[in-house]
């Protein structure tokens, strides 16, 4: 054994990781410097930012925490059997067995996102074209709310106009919110890569659902379902009594099931598209007053009750709230006021024509007076025996983690005058009462101009202008001969 070589694994594991340096070329559209997107000679100081980012009310009001379970298991005691045997003839014969409990499991495995930075030249960092270029540029409207915030990594200045790393750390904030914006309800495994390099959690459309199963044996657990509704594409603005009544319904028994279940009290919130509950609010208050109030004349002729529309017009404005503060919207179920959060992150598709489909949630928040069961969870990658223990094993820098544990970065080896850097987050959403939760789906509205759209592949999305200006060198022509 003495004659075989010593192996500086350290200096292995530095070899092998400088093998996978960054781009061998730029990627990067600049901020400054011939070419930058912010570049223009005597550009005004005020830059106002058209920038629509999606609403994120749901993920935004929901707690996250860090958690090193991968495949935590979560149980849900779905009920006692049917007791077994036979009454007893006389006093001493044996009695009829007590049913057993049942319980069915589940799990909500993390997701697994990534995302690289352009390669970015180093030398060219810094430049500006002359001294009218400025470096001063102040973004009026700050497009990033508080309820985005959790969602994206909180490295830059949070403008971008200035320098080159604030700017691409400002591209990867917007490029993860509008991930997660579609991923809390559209998530699906079914999407994931074969070699497990991208994986999607399970989004809210597959948990608020029928055919929950066991997840250790399969077995189906019915108990476990939500409620999945159908409005058949009905329109909303002429089946108003139709959508109080179903509304009202769903929420009813789930009241029912909170109830007799012994989860009450428990807070509801209704999601739902902007456009939507616009629509809905149209409807609501007339239909509210009346879907249960005809009566007939003595010509049987069905009639309602007269209405005075001033007080329909104050009762819709007050279930509006206030759309500027995005607070205080709701509709009234029942003589209860149960809160609508706006989620423009919700799935909406376009009819023929102007009309739009899509659907609507009831999302159990807290049960028993304040048990969480909707909450956000993301791998802790700054925990015991964490991600930076292990980078010990490669060149010092080449792994760092923000944001609380959320995000795990890697500076990628440079390729000479060039680098770049990924950035790593591993997310779940997590409704562990399920049967108290319900959808409701294929529901139309037409709004009489679709607001605009955050999706880049939205038709309702817009942008302009482009990400670099004129290529101008040094100067405006090169002192050469002619």
């Amino acid at each position: 054994m003495s004659d075989q070589p010593v192996i500086d694994y350290m200096k292995l594991a530095e070899a092998m990781v400088a093998t996978k340096a960054a781009g061998t070329s730029p990627t990067a559209f600049y901020g400054h410097g011939p070419g930058g997107a912010f570049s223009s000679l005597g550009l005004s100081k005020p830059v106002f930012g058209a920038l629509i980012l999606p609403y994120l009310g749901l993920g935004g009001m929901l707690p996250a925490v860090p958690s090193i379970d991968t495949n935590p298991l979560w149980g849900i005691m779905t009920g006692v059997t049917a007791p077994s045997g036979s009454n007893p003839t006389y006093q001493c014969d044996e009695c009829k067995t007590a049913g057993a409990m049942k319980l069915c499991t589940h799990s909500l495995p993390f997701g697994r996102y990534c995302l690289d930075t352009p390669v970015y030249q180093v030398d060219r960092i810094g430049e500006r074209r002359n001294r009218a270029e400025f470096t001063d540029l102040t973004l009026i409207n700050q497009a990033f709310g508080p309820n985005m915030n959790k969602f994206m990594p909180q490295l830059g200045s949070g403008t971008g106009l200035n320098n080159e790393f604030d700017k691409s750390m400002f591209e990867f904030a917007v490029t993860f919110g509008r991930l997660y914006a579609a991923q809390l309800w559209a998530g699906s495994p079914a999407n994931n890569t074969a070699g497990g390099g991208y994986r999607e959690f399970i989004g809210l459309d597959l948990q608020i659902n029928t055919g929950h199963v066991d997840a250790e044996t399969g077995v189906a657990c019915p108990a476990a379902d939500s409620i999945i509704r159908s409005m058949a594409n009905l329109e909303v603005t002429t089946n108003g009594a139709t959508y109080v009544r179903q509304i009202t319904n769903v929420m009813r028994n789930l009241r029912f099931i909170a109830n007799r279940t012994g989860l009450a009290p428990t807070r509801w919130v209704i999601a739902m598209r902007w456009s939507l509950f616009y629509e809905l609010t149209e409807i609501w208050p007339c239909s509210y007053h009346t879907y249960r109030c005809q009566v007939q004349d003595s010509a049987l002729i069905d009639t309602v009750p007269t209405l005075d529309s001033a007080a329909m017009s104050r009762f819709r404005d007050e279930m509006r709230g206030n759309f500027q503060t995005m607070q205080g919207q709701y509709l009234l179920i029942d003589g209860e006021q149960v809160q609508v959060v706006i989620d423009d992150g919700i799935t909406e598709t376009q009819n023929a024509g102007s009309s739009f489909n899509s659907s609507l949630y009831f999302i159990p928040i807290t049960v028993t007076g304040g048990v969480p069961v909707t909450y956000w969870e993301h791998f802790d990658f700054s925990g015991p025996n964490s991600a930076e223990d292990i980078a010990k094993m490669a060149p010092d820098g080449s792994y760092f983690v923000s944001d609380g544990g959320r995000f795990l970065w890697h500076r990628k080896p440079p390729s000479n005058w060039c680098v770049e850097m990924a950035a790593l987050t591993k997310p779940r959403i997590m409704l562990l009462t399920p049967y108290i939760a319900a959808r409701m789906t294929n529901i139309r509205y037409t709004p009489l101009a679709h607001e605009r759209d955050w999706d880049p592949s939205a038709s309702y999305y817009a942008d302009g202008g482009g990400y670099q200006r004129d290529w101008y060198g040094p100067s405006y022509y090169e002192p050469v001969p002619r």
